[in-house]
């Protein structure tokens, strides 16, 4: 989506077109559900996150500063959302309970689909093991691109503090992807 298209949206949004909203959510629902699988580590709970995000954002519209860009501020409201959920998770985690990772692809041969499923399990693990900062800032900047101002709109902290947890978040990736060798 473009800045102009989503400014047009949300303007009419913000005066309670629900389609006009509803052309925003679309827009957005894949890159908010595969940000919010990266920050939680499975599907199930990244759709729920997602359709909250949604849900939280609709309500929030009216307070929605329409002069700043849309994208970071639906993305921060999805952290939020994700973070709390993992929050709670931490605070009801069982010692049995495993999240279940997509299934491989089934034309894949047994090797590779093993391989993708100990590859998968790596990196979930390893984001796990980052702040929920960290992971935010490396998911936004590594595996949706964003830029560090735009991170930093996104979660209002300092683009120097974002550059800080970014090295940190990468070190420790690198660092547990080497130790899951």
């Amino acid at each position: 989506m473009t800045d102009a298209r989503d400014r047009r949206l949300v303007l009419r949004a913000t005066t309670g077109d629900r389609e006009a909203f509803d052309a925003l959510a679309t827009g957005y629902r894949d890159s908010i559900f595969s940000f919010a699988c990266r920050m939680l580590g499975d599907r199930d709970g990244a759709f729920d996150a997602a359709q909250e995000t949604f849900v939280k954002a609709w309500g929030a519209l009216e307070s929605f500063d329409t002069a700043r860009p849309f994208r970071p501020w639906l993305f921060a409201i999805c952290a939020n959302v994700c973070t709390d959920m993992l929050r709670r998770r931490r605070s009801q985690a069982s010692l049995d309970e495993e999240d279940r990772p997509e299934p491989p692809d089934p034309n894949a041969t047994p090797e590779r689909m093993v391989e993708e499923l100990q590859a998968h399990e790596s990196v979930t693990r390893a984001l796990r093991a980052l702040s929920e900062i960290e992971r935010t800032v490396v998911i936004l900047k590594h595996a949706r691109g964003w830029t560090f101002p735009e991170i930093s709109e996104a979660t209002g902290l300092p683009v120097g503090t974002l550059k800080s947890h970014a090295h940190r978040g990468r070190r420790k990736l690198a660092d547990a992807m080497e130790d899951a060798r």
